[in-house]
């Protein structure tokens, strides 16, 4: 019996509740820092951070995997300088700039070990039938397998009804 794409199977199941990074992922992160971004507050430059990747991976391991199961980060990684950039325009006029902040490049690291780890978690969750919001999904691939399931419902001489709709203008302005 072929699936139905049941949206709601293993919904209730929590999928984020042993969250842990490795070390393997900490070093491959400060290996890909670009080495031309800005410091933050500490002060630490990126390319510090990835020449020295396969020494100090360990010790922020450790350090990301008790921040993550405690709940807290070192007040340092909350912190960002903010600094003006030039858009166009007078240098003159204030409205000619934009604010950015810069981050600890450390706790941006931490941000993207989690964001690696929750992504591919989620996508494990995701139904397969879900193709909106989903690298290399679209609307063409969910009609080609619309287009499978049919061919192979007809090829064991069976009915098929199918309504399909295209949402992509439903939440225009």
């Amino acid at each position: 019996e072929e699936s139905n794409g049941d949206a709601t199977s293993g919904a209730d199941e929590p999928i984020l509740t042993d969250l842990t990074i490795s070390e393997v992922e900490v070093s491959h992160m400060l290996k890909s820092l670009d080495t031309a971004k800005a410091t933050g507050p500490d002060g630490i430059p990126a390319k510090l951070l990835k020449e020295t990747a396969d020494v100090i991976a360990p010790s922020l391991c450790t350090l990301f995997n008790k921040s993550i199961s405690s709940g807290s980060l070192p007040d340092e990684w909350k912190t960002a300088n903010i600094v003006p950039i030039h858009k166009k325009g007078d240098n003159e006029h204030a409205e000619n700039y934009r604010p950015i902040s810069l981050l600890c490049i450390i706790s941006k690291v931490l941000e993207r070990c989690v964001l690696n780890n929750v992504k591919y978690r989620l996508l494990e969750a995701v139904n397969i039938c879900q193709h909106g919001f989903i690298s290399g999904r679209s609307c063409v691939t969910n009609l080609i397998d619309a287009l499978n399931y049919v061919g192979s419902c007809l090829d064991r001489g069976g009915q098929i009804d199918m309504i399909y709709m295209d949402m992509s203008k439903a939440f225009d302005k």
